[in-house]
């Protein structure tokens, strides 16, 4: 499989999709698959957030690299307090505006979404704290201070749409890559699973010893092996809900 193949690949399965966005498993699967509520004794559903197209996950439990980044994003909006309506209509928006499934992790969105939130502040329908959330994005500098930090820093482009993404900062040096370790977490430029580094450091103990160790094994650098290490403890924490 080449590059742009593997990019369009869903080879993220959603419980570690999950994981690596950050999110508890359930939460994320009600934001691919959309949920059914009770409201004042009616059944009602809530529609998808991120878009999970069917070619490329017939079984619906696997994410493309955008799909994973575009789960990460959402998390973002929700922690600064935007509901699922309102981010759900800016993405309906920002779906018509650049004609792709996931538009939230393009380089369009990136340079020009604050346009998405202007629209959908004219379209109206927003309440209480999202009303003025959108207007805070809706200026220039406020959306780059929302958004820029928490995606797109740490993202590499290859033209319109994300090649790489540095989970834990370009400074640290572990990368995800859809074409590269098939797609798993690792060290950039060395190719070493992080999942292998952090179980080799645990199997020789932990320590300083066996930091080193597993440098030398593998070729790394000490700082290579600790930003494995360090990525694969945070993957394991409990994740936001």
């Amino acid at each position: 499989m080449n590059a742009a193949s593997r990019a369009d690949a869903a080879i993220y399965p959603l419980a570690y999709a999950a994981r690596l966005a950050g999110l508890d498993p359930q939460t994320a699967a009600r934001w691919i698959r959309g949920y059914t509520f009770k409201h004042r004794g009616e059944r009602r559903t809530s529609a998808p957030v991120v878009h999970v197209t069917s070619d490329n996950s017939p079984d619906g439990k696997h994410l493309t690299f955008a799909e994973l980044l575009t789960l990460r994003l959402v998390r973002a909006f929700r922690e600064r307090g935007l509901g699922l309506p309102a981010i759900r209509r800016a993405a309906q928006i920002a779906t018509e505006r650049y004609g792709v499934d996931n538009p939230f992790v393009t380089k369009s969105f990136r340079t020009d979404g604050r346009s998405v939130f202007l629209e959908l502040e004219d379209r109206g329908k927003l309440r209480g704290s999202d009303r003025l959330l959108v207007n805070a994005l809706t200026g220039q500098q406020q959306f780059r201070e929302v958004v820029e930090p928490s995606l797109f820093k740490d993202v590499v482009f290859a033209g319109a749409m994300p090649e790489q993404w540095f989970p834990r900062g370009r400074d640290h040096s572990v990368v995800i890559r859809p074409d590269r370790s098939f797609g798993a977490p690792h060290i950039a430029g060395k190719g070493v699973r992080t999942d292998v580094i952090a179980d080799a450091v645990a199997a020789e103990g932990r320590g300083e010893e066996a930091i080193l160790a597993v440098a030398r094994w593998f070729g790394l650098t000490e700082k290579e092996v600790r930003d494995a290490v360090a990525a694969e403890a945070e993957w394991q924490l409990p994740k936001a809900a």
